[in-house]
């Protein structure tokens, strides 16, 4: 009788523990991405869609920077939780380039931080006015070393601390104040694009041996005044300094920026390009010292690039691609993931879009997401965008995020967190990505 008990509770708890993990985990879905109403809908989606062109024959630029270096103690984001900074080795800035050609105003920015946060990009928004058509296009360095708090869902919270909606009010009126000052004086302005090649410093470290991006690419802008503004982009994490680290810092960006300006009239922002699976290599020191020698040897490399092109036009052209998402399928093992409702719940809805924006033919489209350069390389995306006259520059980070978007061999040969808890979204996306990318540069 005492079995039979025994064996019925035991039943009763299985049974319970069974109907609880369905309620909590589902197999992944692993529909043909052709299949995927997701897929569908955004491929009709942008065959409709058509880029705003602003016609035009001149620019003018103005830019500016802003130190948003916490004065009070907040947590850091960009490896395991660290409840509290304890020191400033470099402050934090948020960087921004102006460019206006009489009819659109365009706003390059840049911050500090590990990824451009949603919340923030909202109050920057609301708060910034314009009596012509703006286009924000916005980004981060990706330092792993920087502050977090800026991420309300409670999930997020167990990774970057505990929300602070006073950093993200002060912090967004101390970027729209200084925007606001720096548009009044713009001046006439010619621009560039640039690339060098660095493929020395920069490896793929989700499989060692595979194919990765190593350029440097980015627009450089000359005043009348001899002054000049370069935008930089590069595809490798900004993780020189170590996890145990409690000092603020801007990691290898800030020091590429320094050495860039010197004590000149040059002026530098960082966006991190294609980063999903790419790391710092090639560089003999560690820590800070490591930080400080590849800003100076990437520097060196921007201001001495391989490869100009003089822009011709000042025409512009800008669209908002929204991103369609189907359920999230956040990775536990091989074949199962986190039910939609619990992700929702921790860390809000799958949202996104891509932000694409074209000054005569160099054509930049910001991702949200750790976007993976090895993408770029296996399916051809800077050939393809020569073929259609297009100089690309593609970056992460663009004010939502929505994990990992790597190439789509490694989603079934390995079970590194970049295709596991980093990757939201489930199988297929490298090929997603790439469809919507060659749409968007036959546009």
């Amino acid at each position: 009788m005492r079995l039979r008990k025994w064996l019925a509770g035991l039943g009763l708890f299985l049974l319970s523990l069974a109907i609880l993990l369905a309620t909590l985990v589902n197999r992944i879905d692993r529909t043909p991405l052709a299949q995927q109403d997701f897929y569908v809908r955004a491929m009709h989606q942008l065959d409709s869609l058509q880029p705003a062109t602003y016609a035009s024959t001149a620019l003018t630029a103005a830019w500016g920077k802003v130190n948003i270096t916490p004065t009070y103690a907040m947590p850091m984001a960009g490896y395991k939780l660290r409840p509290a900074f304890t020191t400033v080795h470099d402050s934090l800035y948020a960087r921004f380039i102006v460019i206006d050609n009489g009819k659109v105003e365009v706003i390059l920015l840049s911050a500090d931080l590990l990824i451009f946060p949603p919340a923030l990009r909202t109050q920057v928004e609301s708060r910034l006015q314009s009596t012509k058509p703006m286009f924000r296009f916005y980004s981060a360095t990706h330092t792993h070393n920087s502050v977090g708090g800026w991420h309300a869902a409670w999930g997020a919270q167990f990774a970057v601390g505990d929300y602070n909606p006073l950093w993200i009010d002060s912090t967004a009126n101390l970027i729209v104040t200084e925007i606001e000052k720096v548009r009044r004086n713009l001046q006439p302005a010619r621009a560039s694009y640039w690339q060098a090649d660095a493929s020395t410093y920069a490896a793929n470290r989700l499989k060692e041996g595979n194919p990765y991006d190593g350029q440097l690419r980015g627009l450089r802008l000359a005043k009348e005044d001899s002054s000049h503004a370069y935008l930089v982009t590069f595809s490798a994490h900004a993780t020189s300094i170590s996890s145990k680290s409690s000092a603020l810092s801007g990691d290898y960006p800030a020091a590429l920026i320094q050495h860039i300006e010197g004590n000149t009239n040059r002026f530098a922002l960082f966006m991190a390009g294609m980063v999903g699976s790419h790391k710092l290599s090639g560089i003999a020191e560690s820590e800070f010292a490591a930080a400080e020698a590849a800003g100076n040897i990437l520097a060196e490399k921007v201001l001495h690039p391989s490869k100009t092109q003089q822009v011709k036009d000042a025409t512009i052209k800008t669209m908002q691609v929204p991103v369609e998402y189907g359920p999230s399928q956040m990775r536990l093992n091989k074949d199962y993931r986190l039910r939609n409702w619990i992700f929702s719940s921790a860390l809000n809805s799958l949202q996104g879009e891509l932000t694409c924006l074209q000054l005569d033919n160099v054509l930049l489209i910001g991702t949200p997401c750790d976007f993976s350069g090895e993408i770029a390389v296996t399916q051809n995306l800077e050939a393809f965008a020569r073929a259609h006259n297009k100089q690309l520059i593609i970056t992460s980070f663009n004010g939502n995020y929505t994990g990992y978007i790597t190439a789509d061999v490694h989603y079934e040969t390995t079970l590194r967190a970049e295709v596991t808890t980093m990757n939201w979204v489930g199988p297929y996306f490298g090929q997603y990505y790439t469809d919507m990318i060659q749409k968007i540069i036959l546009k």
